[in-house]
């Protein structure tokens, strides 16, 4: 056997293992393409939301403004979760809110955080108490000074602000494959029939296959169906491949 026989015999299985480990699949090599990051346009601004909580909203938001930053577009990340703003703690950052950033009109460019090279406000837990559309929005025009944005609206009904999501180019619904999420994304059809703004879905935790059919029965385009990742489900927020891809594929659907 040559030498190159015995040194592809002896580390081929080692690369395979690794490329598996990096694409999710079986049979990695045909799905391994580099791809740039894609990057939103600056200016402009986004939201995320579900009806129930727990199917991933603010991890998509914050993958997706990630990915932005990366691409050399920094996208301002917003934690507008009224109700459980939990990314500042994954985040492992103790910084001022957007509460903070309220109560100090004409300081928000001061007060947004970094999360590694991505900007950053984090939410406030007592935000539902005193919501006001119109400051909110004006809050984050402002912190964004031309950036894009990226909205993190967490759950429920009463996280659709009008104002706020006038100022949107579109929103991104995300549903779960679980039975209850399901039934969550077909129950909020009618709550998301008088806004007037672009919607499309994003289907969380399931294969590309299983995201179409579930497309079908609702009434928003499909952007993108997020693959189930060990990585995502630790929150160290590491992606793998096919993650990262599916990021993409939403972020392009703004354009």
């Amino acid at each position: 056997m040559s030498l190159r026989g015995r040194l592809d015999r002896l580390v081929g299985p080692y690369a395979l293992f690794v490329l598996r480990e990096a694409t999710g699949r079986s049979d990695p090599v045909p799905h391994l393409v580099p791809v740039a990051p894609a990057a939103l346009p600056a200016g402009t601004t986004i939201a995320f939301w579900s009806l129930a909580a727990g199917v991933g909203t603010s991890t998509v938001a914050a993958l997706v403004a990630h990915r932005s930053t990366a691409a050399r577009s920094p996208a301002l990340l917003v934690d507008l979760d009224r109700h459980a703003p939990a990314l500042a703690l994954r985040a492992g950052l103790q910084a001022a809110t957007v509460s903070d950033a309220l109560l100090r009109p004409g300081h928000e460019q001061e007060l947004v955080s970094r999360w590694e090279r991505t900007p950053f406000l984090p939410g406030a837990p007592g935000l539902h108490a005193s919501f006001d559309g119109e400051r909110v929005a004006a809050l984050v025009a402002r912190a964004a000074a031309g950036r894009a944005t990226v909205l993190d609206l967490g759950a429920g009904v009463d996280s659709l602000d009008a104002v706020l999501l006038s100022r949107c180019a579109r929103l991104f619904v995300c549903v779960g494959t679980r039975v209850a999420q399901l039934q969550a994304g077909f129950c909020a059809v009618p709550a998301l029939a008088s806004i007037d703004v672009p919607i499309s879905l994003v289907v969380v935790r399931s294969a590309d296959d299983d995201a179409r059919r579930i497309a079908d029965r609702l009434p928003w385009p499909l952007a993108a169906a997020i693959p189930a990742d060990e990585h995502l489900a630790n929150d160290d927020f590491a992606a793998r491949a096919p993650t990262l891809l599916a990021i993409d594929r939403i972020i392009r659907a703004v354009a």
